[in-house]
């Protein structure tokens, strides 16, 4: 209660209940901050980023559930919302029943209401349930409903969180055939989700929000790609490799390190070449073959791998050993990079990098495009050339 009082006297003395100075109370942090974006009619944006990013943050304070601390929200038109699954529903009351009291909301009169009634059960498939209290439908049959309401009651502004992902999947088809002509007919939509397929094929538009805040902002294809390529390079980046050693009788043979590297340019893309270098010592001349796998970057799958079974003889002192990808076959991510020098005869290994020590890390990126990003939010590991006939 000292809290919320606290907060009403510092909006009483300032009149205009915004928090210039920025100053923070004990255990509390900015849930959004310098956030700012224009959204225009028969525009749709992408919301994106992890859990606790602060996107249903931002849908409550567009919607008017939270009062932002500084700054201001302006939104010209009526503004209708899909925030949380049920919000707005009473429990005790039919799903007919709740269709009106949510339209009074918007400002429609019950006759006004009773024209989009039978539209929204259809949409809805609930006919048969329209006269059960709310309690007793399921979370999918509340996130129709939920759906079905604010999107019939004609708003100018939609704004729709991630309470899609309950549905199943036809219903989920048919809102996003909604949204699409939703849009087609002058609405504007604000949408958050997990799905990249929903987000690619509904929005123009893309934010992300990391810890509150807005990282990037560009199309939704860009915007979906810089979130997916962020999410890979918090796994482990660090790259360590075997320690210096030095080729003795009981290891002939020393890898000091294998990297992978872009045959043009520095970065890594996926369909562009790729070349592999071994940098060895070795303390005799030898008859070898050798070869590398790739491992994902929790080392739990070998996604691809080669071995060149044909011997070659190493001379003494340093050397390398190289091969070329022609068409890197690795979706967008974090890998591992292991190797192996295997003498010809008996088949065991001379020298082993990564195996019993550190592997080398490296990062493979993919163009901003729809497939790409399918293919990384999917965990799809390697593209295939496909000829469709």
């Amino acid at each position: 209660m000292w809290y919320g009082l606290c907060d009403i006297a510092r909006e009483f003395f300032w009149r205009m209940g915004q928090n210039e100075s920025g100053v923070l109370r004990q255990a509390e942090f900015w849930a959004l901050k310098n956030v700012s974006f224009e959204l225009r009619r028969g525009e749709s944006l992408a919301v994106i980023g992890a859990n606790g990013a602060g996107k249903s943050t931002l849908l409550k304070v567009l919607y008017g559930l939270i009062k932002p601390d500084a700054g201001q929200v302006r939104i010209r038109g009526r503004i209708s919302a899909l925030i949380e699954l049920g919000t707005g529903f009473n429990p005790v009351l039919s799903g007919r029943e709740n269709v009106y009291v949510n339209a009074a909301i918007l400002g429609l009169t019950r006759r006004q209401a009773s024209l989009f009634l039978d539209r929204i059960a259809e949409f809805a498939g609930l006919d048969e349930f329209m006269e059960t209290p709310v309690q007793y439908y399921s979370s999918g049959m509340k996130a129709r409903l939920s759906y079905a309401v604010a999107a019939h009651l004609n708003p100018d502004v939609l704004l729709v969180d991630e309470v899609l992902a309950v549905g199943d999947i036809s219903y989920q088809r048919k809102c996003v055939n909604h949204m699409l002509n939703y849009l087609g007919n002058g609405g504007s939509l604000i949408f958050v989700s997990h799905s990249p397929y929903q987000i690619q094929s509904v929005c123009q538009r893309g934010i992300v929000l990391e810890h509150g805040q807005l990282t990037f902002s560009g199309t939704a294809v860009e915007s979906l790609n810089h979130y997916l390529e962020s999410q890979q390079s918090r796994s482990r980046d660090v790259i360590s490799g075997s320690p210096t050693l030095v080729p003795n009788g009981d290891h002939p043979i020393v890898i000091e390190s294998i990297v992978a590297c872009a045959v043009s340019g520095d970065t890594i893309w996926t369909g562009e070449s790729l070349r592999l270098i071994l940098k060895f010592n070795s303390l005799e001349s030898v008859d070898v073959i050798w070869g590398f796998s790739i491992l994902t970057g929790d080392q739990w799958v070998c996604v691809t791998g080669g071995f060149d079974m044909t011997p070659r003889r190493l001379s003494p002192g340093a050397g390398e050993l190289r091969c070329l990808i022609p068409r890197n076959p690795l979706v967008a991510g974090s890998y591992w990079l292991k190797a192996a020098i295997i003498e010809p005869a008996s088949q065991q290994p001379l020298a082993l990098f990564g195996w019993q020590d550190s592997p080398q890390a490296f990062s493979v990126r993919s163009r901003p495009t729809v497939l790409n990003n399918a293919q990384t939010a999917m965990n799809q590991l390697v593209t295939l050339d496909v000829e469709w006939e």
